[in-house]
């Protein structure tokens, strides 16, 4: 299938695309196609780093899985997403399917890129908030920052913010708490 010009699309049309641009990533957000570069090294580095802390976590009390992009989260008819790391929990174990998570995992990361930037702090979080993933992390390399944002009356609130030298804690996984210096080490 090829979409020539722009207009909304489902996720049955998206997945039967077969004119994808090499060297980009894309994802469908409310029916719109979005291309993004990939990731830069600082990016990977974050992402690698952040989930081997998730990871190790959740594999040590037995609370689920993680999985890291590239790996569709199909939300709706209109929404497939590729999430940097997510995590859904042995309770919902139902929505992990053998070619993706249906529904909202419970936790999402998403690490700042500059061509990410708009879509993970505005699109992404809207959308997430409105499908109900309970918490949402944004990690940001170039600031050295992780802010991480619980779904509360409908609405994400800031729970915990740190910069290099401080750490995060996440309330979804209760006990985990992951030093910023450490997600944002060189190697």
């Amino acid at each position: 299938m090829t979409i020539t010009a722009i207009e909304k699309i489902t996720v049955p049309e998206f997945l039967e695309m077969d004119d994808f641009e090499e060297g980009f990533l894309y994802e469908l957000i409310n029916g719109e196609l979005v291309k993004r570069s990939s990731p830069s090294t600082d990016h990977q580095r974050a992402s690698r780093q952040i989930f081997n802390l998730l990871h190790a976590f959740v594999l040590e009390k037995k609370l689920g899985e993680c999985f890291y992009a590239p790996f569709d989260v199909a939300l709706d008819e209109e929404n497939l997403v590729q999430p940097d790391i997510m995590f859904v929990a042995a309770a919902r174990a139902d929505i992990v399917t053998e070619n993706c998570v249906e529904g909202a995992p419970d936790l999402v990361v998403e690490i700042l890129s500059p061509g990410t930037f708009k879509t993970d702090r505005n699109d992404k979080m809207k959308l997430y908030r409105r499908f109900g993933v309970s918490e949402y992390w944004i990690a940001d390399p170039k600031n050295r920052t992780i802010e991480v944002y619980v779904l509360q009356t409908g609405d994400y609130n800031l729970a915990s913010f740190a910069v290099e030298n401080g750490e995060v804690v996440s309330t979804v996984l209760l006990g985990l708490s992951i030093p910023v210096q450490q997600v944002f080490a060189n190697g």
